[in-house]
């Protein structure tokens, strides 16, 4: 029985603007990728591996653009409007950055920043939205969870920071 990749990515081009001139940083990506399958991206540094899932994702800097086909869960993602992106983004499909430094908020404690896309998304209660905390830090391997929760990104590892991204993208 054939079924329909979670993640379908057809041509896909991205370029993004710079005071030199227009950068082709993507140049016809096609790939597919099927539920609870892993892909590896591999290339050099600076060679488009997170400007492409940027551009999957839909959150291209300004002064970018994309063309070509992503289709998530049967729908587009380049030709939906951003409302209907922004509803599927943290609750269907999720992006883990590279440097977790910079992805955390840095004056906002771990706790808020996971539970804030639960109780956003799910519609759930500050208190549940803590104890699915505590079980995704512990799911990923963070020591002592309850105190993690009350630090702030820069009170973690480098390591610890990763975790915590992933915790937020599951």
């Amino acid at each position: 029985m054939s079924t329909e990749p979670v993640l379908r990515v057809r041509n896909l081009r991205a370029h993004i603007g710079t005071t030199r001139g227009v950068v082709r940083a993507v140049d016809d990506v096609t790939l597919d990728l099927d539920r609870a399958q892993a892909l590896g991206v591999v290339g050099e540094s600076g060679s488009g591996k997170s400007v492409m899932a940027r551009a999957i994702m839909g959150i291209l800097p300004a002064r970018s653009g994309c063309s070509g086909e992503v289709f998530f869960q049967g729908r587009d993602l380049l030709t939906l409007p951003r409302k209907q992106r922004a509803q599927i983004w943290g609750k269907q499909i999720a992006m883990v950055f590279q440097d977790p430094g910079r992805s955390l908020n840095p004056v906002v404690r771990v706790e808020r920043q996971l539970t804030e896309g639960m109780r956003k998304h799910l519609g759930i209660g500050r208190s549940e939205a803590r104890g699915r905390a505590l079980d995704l830090l512990r799911e990923v391997g963070v020591p002592d969870p309850e105190k993690r929760l009350r630090n702030f990104p820069h009170e973690l590892s480098g390591g610890m920071r990763q975790r915590v991204m992933i915790a937020t993208a599951l």
